[in-house]
């Protein structure tokens, strides 16, 4: 008897020391949970965490380079995870879960996914002052996103088609990366879209700006390489639109459309002359229709005088015959 309550006893120690469970170091008004030093090696470990039972958890510092989904089934009652600063991660895994709110910021990551699975309890992704460089296409599965915060990494390229399936996204943020290329086709609609955030990269046009975003009252341009004829162009639409424009540009040494910055081309500068020579040759062409016009008349009137003379003519003869 006391060899088998002997084993029970053991086994029940061997559990306790293997389960890794963490406290909150302060839970304040907010009811945010506080966590400090999670460090989570091995991800096939999950099994062993244990996570506070509040439903906001912030991690302040640790490390977790491979935030894997087996550490989800440990976060059940979680509804908003924010990791910031001195958590190390590297790779993160978004996968489905009760999650409404993910928050991640100066972590060091380089590099995220999401789980191939439909997903509409994720409401809010931020991933910011971190290093990613691409946006996984499974991301398209994260189909109940209403904000998308992706400023401060290193994006060069977004293509836009990837967030279609998000048909309540509100905000989208992207400012600060490198972006060259905002990838757009036609009759792509983001319809309830309101905010568009895009300064500090790279861009020179947005593909059917007008078309694409049907409800925007919100748009942030500033740094960025436009192209003048595009941005003149886009400048109409926002200001007819009365689309609010945040932050201009202060500094200028090149042109200027409203108070954003734009470039021009060699391409340009050859568009622009050869509209010019158009113009002066539809002038042109104008004129010599105008004077073929009247040149026209002329004629008719002469050959209306004409025609009376030959009567006249005709007349006097018939008389002088009698």
């Amino acid at each position: 008897m006391n060899i088998w309550w002997s084993s029970i006893f053991i086994v029940a120690y061997l559990s306790q020391s293997l389960c890794k469970s963490f406290k909150c170091s302060v839970i304040n008004e907010a009811g945010f949970c506080f966590l400090e030093n999670v460090v989570i090696g091995d991800p096939a470990s999950a099994k062993t965490l244990e996570f506070p039972k509040q439903q906001i958890l912030l991690i302040k510092s640790g490390s977790i380079p491979n935030f894997s989904k087996d550490i989800y089934a440990q976060l059940s009652g979680v509804r908003l995870l924010h990791m910031y600063n001195h958590t190390a991660i590297r790779k993160f895994m978004i996968a489905v879960s009760n999650l409404t709110e993910i928050n991640l910021q100066r972590n060091g990551l380089v590099e995220f996914d999401v789980e191939p699975t439909e997903s509409r309890n994720l409401k809010t992704l931020t991933i910011v002052h971190n290093a990613i460089n691409v946006i996984p296409k499974n991301i398209r599965y994260l189909e109940g996103l209403e904000k998308l915060f992706l400023y401060n990494n290193s994006l060069e390229y977004v293509d836009l088609e990837m967030f279609t399936n998000a048909t309540s996204l509100k905000v989208l943020s992207l400012y600060d990366n490198f972006i060259k290329t905002l990838d757009s086709k036609l009759g792509l609609r983001f319809a309830n879209l309101q905010t568009l955030s895009l300064s500090k990269n790279k861009l020179n046009f947005i593909p059917y700006f007008v078309e694409s975003f049907p409800a925007l009252n919100a748009i942030s341009l500033r740094k960025n390489p436009w192209n003048c004829r595009w941005l003149e162009f886009a400048m109409g639409h926002i200001e007819a639109r009365s689309i609010q424009i945040a932050r201009k540009d202060a500094i200028c040494r090149h042109n200027w459309v409203g108070d954003i910055c734009c470039y021009r081309t060699v391409l340009d500068f050859l568009f622009q002359m050869q509209g010019q020579e158009l113009r002066h040759d539809r002038e042109q062409l104008l004129k010599l229709a105008q004077d073929n016009r009247e040149l026209t008349d002329v004629v008719g009137r002469l050959n209306e005088s004409v025609r009376k003379l030959e009567e006249r003519v005709v007349d006097n003869k018939a008389d002088g015959e009698v």
